[in-house]
């Protein structure tokens, strides 16, 4: 379960703006360094939430996937999207349990894929982030040899200083970022569980979220709801935020002033991580 998070109540908003943002290099990947034609794979989704990624991936051909999430409201919402998959037998099993462990037999996937997941797992405190660690362990644990496990995240680089609205409170946006490992940090967990990256990517755009350039969002406590960065703010800096974007829209300068601080188009919202289990 997330660490700062409330996923039952955030289901019920979650689908309202949240994308499958790149599904379809996931799905290229996961063939590529798999060897195998997409039918024929079993994918592990690791903190599935709502399903969207399973979706789309089982859309683009993959043979079967499992769903696994700590939520049982975010569980509930896959299973209605997911009905059709669920009885002709695409998503074989719905199993909800808080990472670490994953539980399954050893060698069950062709790849696991952990999408905006791993800075749930961990407390901010832990700067080594021994449940990630764990957790990625895990996952080479229950990933066939040859496989792949996919990672995709918002590195704290991308939080401070490439989306607009995490800038409108940088105190904000330090706080969260302590749950985000880095590339730096990321390599170590890798070699801590005995896997290689093969690739590292950014996906450019911000079609992770649909209402991502609705510059009066934060004002807006469902449009918030669907972003984890939310939780961590006090109720001193949601007014300061809400204050800064009332002033800026006053003055007719609050889309000038976000597109000025956003990189998405050229910098990217998500990042990849592609890595072999050999």
């Amino acid at each position: 379960m997330s660490k700062y998070e409330d996923y039952n109540s955030a289901s019920r908003n979650y689908d309202n703006q949240r994308f499958a943002m790149g599904s379809d290099v996931m799905a290229a990947m996961i063939q590529f360094h798999c060897g195998k034609p997409l039918k024929d794979l079993h994918v592990l989704d690791a903190g599935c939430g709502t399903g969207n990624y399973a979706k789309a991936l089982i859309d683009y051909g993959v043979g079967q996937v499992t769903l696994l999430d700590a939520s049982p409201g975010m569980l509930e919402k896959a299973k209605v999207k997911l009905a059709d998959a669920i009885e002709s037998g695409k998503i074989k099993e719905v199993v909800e349990a808080t990472m670490p462990p994953i539980p399954f037999p050893d060698a069950s996937f062709d790849a696991v894929m952990f999408n905006l997941v791993l800075h749930h797992i961990d407390t901010e405190s832990s700067t080594e982030f021994p449940s990630v660690t764990h957790t990625l362990k895990e996952a080479r644990r229950v990933t066939v040899s040859g496989g792949v496990i996919l990672i995709t995240t918002c590195l704290p680089t991308t939080i401070s200083g490439d989306m607009w609205m995490t800038q409108l409170n940088m105190e904000l946006s330090a706080r969260f970022n302590r749950y985000n490992p880095s590339v730096e940090q990321f390599e170590k967990l890798f070699m801590a569980a005995n896997i290689s990256c093969v690739q590292k990517m950014n996906i450019l755009g911000s079609s992770i979220s649909k209402e991502y350039f609705n510059f009066e969002g934060p004002l807006d406590e469902a449009w918030r709801k669907t972003s984890s960065y939310w939780q961590l703010a006090t109720e001193t800096e949601l007014e300061d935020i809400k204050r800064k974007i009332t002033e800026l829209k006053s003055k007719g300068e609050l889309e000038k002033w976000a597109r000025d601080h956003d990189n998405s188009d050229t910098a990217g919202v998500l990042t990849m991580f592609v890595c072999e289990c050999k």
